[in-house]
């Protein structure tokens, strides 16, 4: 019998097992057939469609490499992960039931036909195909979910915390202006002024990361602006609060173009900080900016540690950053070197159209060099600023 054939024919049985297995599930134990079911029956349909599907050799190669067809609609794979999702399971709990579908179904088969003939064999090969698409598309689709609920999370955490944040500078920028105080007080007002300065920072970095997930990127808006001009006020703010360290800036040609001047300032602020962070004390950070026909160049170069190939090639990317560490580098009081900074760099960049990269040696230090085209002045949505 065509393995197609014989899931239609027992396909109560295999339901049955399916909803055994789904209610061993911790957040599903208490749950109702149809809860169990959930989808069942529709992701069997579109496995019997495929393998009642005529299919070429190279179909099944390029189906094998994770290349077929995408659907128009949402598959029943990937509404399954949704329900699944909102029912409280986990991504391994998900897969599992996908496991668990595929061995009740192959043991169901054996046992009740010998396995032999080209196409039963055929039969097989298609059958893990479709199962194995179906399992990719939930887990997309699962994961999908959990970073957008984890960005909004981060979006309204981020939010919630500037006004208490704002009350925390405003009273000490209050203090500062205060000359009666004595000088003790007045350094801890200042301490307190800088802190709640570098938290901005980062809830601002924490904000546009998950605006970044949450839509299509950091919005820009361009109009004509003077790069050296942004440079040099970022500079001095950078020297401003770090008098002991030895901050170069050089400015050559022409720094004029169409780009999102505040957006700049952040990014060439956060590679600073950056570079202030993460370079040895004793230290310089040269700061180039180059004007050409074409582009302009920010370079920031400053003596530190070699950065590691592998470390390199996650660098903007907070995630994959953070899985490469140490566990014992991966505790909450050092998640300011998660590289979040880094992150909003790099989609501040490609908002413009540009390009970012890094370059580490014991010779010539660490490099990160934003390279940016010059653009037509325009706003994101299209209208003359």
């Amino acid at each position: 019998m065509r393995l197609s054939l014989f899931i239609v024919s027992n396909l109560n049985d295999i339901l049955i097992e399916w909803e055994e297995f789904a209610a061993t599930l911790a957040p599903l134990k208490d749950a109702d057939r149809i809860e169990l079911r959930d989808h069942a029956t529709a992701v069997l349909k579109v496995i019997v469609k495929d393998l009642e599907t005529d299919q070429s050799e190279s179909q099944s190669i390029a189906k094998s490499k994770g290349m077929a067809p995408l659907a128009q609609a949402d598959t029943a794979a990937e509404v399954h992960a949704t329900a699944r999702m909102s029912s409280g399971l986990n991504s391994d709990q998900v897969m599992a039931e996908f496991r668990a579908l595929r061995s009740s179904i192959l043991r169901l088969w054996a046992r009740s036909v010998p396995i032999t003939t080209a196409e039963e064999i055929q039969d097989m090969v298609r059958f893990n195909e479709a199962i194995d698409q179906a399992q990719s598309e939930s887990m997309a689709r699962y994961s999908k979910l959990l970073r957008d609920a984890q960005s909004l999370f981060l979006a309204i955490l981020g939010h919630d915390v500037r006004s208490p944040l704002g009350a925390v500078s405003m009273g000490a920028q209050v203090l500062l202006h205060d000359q009666t105080l004595p000088a003790k007080v007045l350094k801890v007002g200042l301490r307190i002024f800088n802190s709640a300065k570098r938290v901005d920072e980062i809830v601002r970095d924490l904000l546009d990361f998950s605006t970044s997930h949450l839509g299509e990127g950091i919005p820009i808006d361009p109009y004509t602006v003077d790069l050296g001009q942004i440079g040099m006020n970022v500079v001095e703010e950078a020297r401003t609060f770090h008098p002991e360290r030895r901050i170069g800036l050089v400015c050559e040609g022409d720094l004029s173009g169409a780009w999102d001047g505040p957006r700049l300032a952040q990014a060439f602020s956060n590679l600073i900080s950056n570079a202030l962070q993460h370079g040895k004390p004793e230290g310089p950070i040269h700061i180039a900016l180059t004007g050409s026909e074409a582009d302009v160049v920010f370079a920031v170069t400053n003596d530190a540690e070699t950065i590691p190939p592998a470390t390199l090639r996650t660098l903007f990317d907070p995630v994959k950053s953070f899985a490469i560490r140490p566990p014992s580098e991966r505790s909450a009081s050092r998640v300011q070197n998660l590289g979040l900074g880094l992150y909003v760099v790099k989609e501040i960049v490609k908002a413009h159209e540009g390009q970012v990269a890094v370059t580490s040696s014991a010779e010539e230090g660490v490099t990160f060099t934003i390279r940016l085209p010059r653009l037509t002045p325009r706003r994101r949505n299209g209208e003359a600023p």
